[in-house]
């Protein structure tokens, strides 16, 4: 393992268990819990790809657009609607790209866990709702991220910015989760 993975395991270990902890509450074989979820995952990742620079990210970006698409459709299974875009409101910082991929890419390997969670749903709207967690394109870029961390060869300095970038990103899904469940209480 590079040690710049290693330091990205390590150095946003706590903001990953806050954020799985956060998700861990909800039954995603429930209709309420998977769309929690799935309303989640969406303000979280249109926030990052407002935030993902240009033409050098036009694969991820164009990943993060089907994942995007697949929750829309698994919501619409569901009967939910899509999240507003704008429901997160979050300062903009200067993203390293690779961190916060790094972030994304790596959620997607705990998908396939919770794909067998949706699809074991004795609600069968639940148990269609899979587009999301079985998403093939987004396989390929955890691949990406795993190639970029084992060639990694940068400065000190960008590895403090991907980290950092990583963190922020933990930050983005766990104010995504804060944001759905406080539109979800009756005022």
């Amino acid at each position: 393992m590079s040690s710049l993975r290693l330091r990205l395991r390590e150095e946003t270990r706590d903001a990953h268990t806050s954020v799985d902890t956060l998700f861990g509450q909800h039954d995603i074989a429930t209709r309420e819990g998977l769309s929690i979820t799935l309303q989640a995952h969406a303000i979280a990742l249109r926030r990052a790809l407002a935030a993902l620079p240009g033409r050098q990210t036009f694969t991820h970006a164009r990943t993060l657009l089907i994942m995007l698409a697949a929750i829309e459709s698994d919501l619409a299974a569901l009967g939910v609607p899509a999240p507003d875009a704008d429901q997160v409101e979050m300062k903009d910082s200067d993203i390293h790209p690779l961190g916060l991929i790094y972030v994304i890419a790596g959620s997607r390997l705990g998908a396939r866990i919770l794909l067998s969670d949706v699809e074991a749903s004795s609600d069968p709207d639940v148990a269609s709702a899979t587009r999301y967690f079985a998403c093939p394109e987004s396989d390929e870029m955890w691949k990406n991220v795993s190639s970029a961390l084992k060639a990694w060869t940068g400065s000190t300095h960008e590895e403090k910015e991907i980290i950092a970038s990583a963190q922020i990103a933990f930050l983005w899904f766990e104010a995504a989760h804060r944001s759905v469940q406080k539109a979800r209480i009756p005022a």
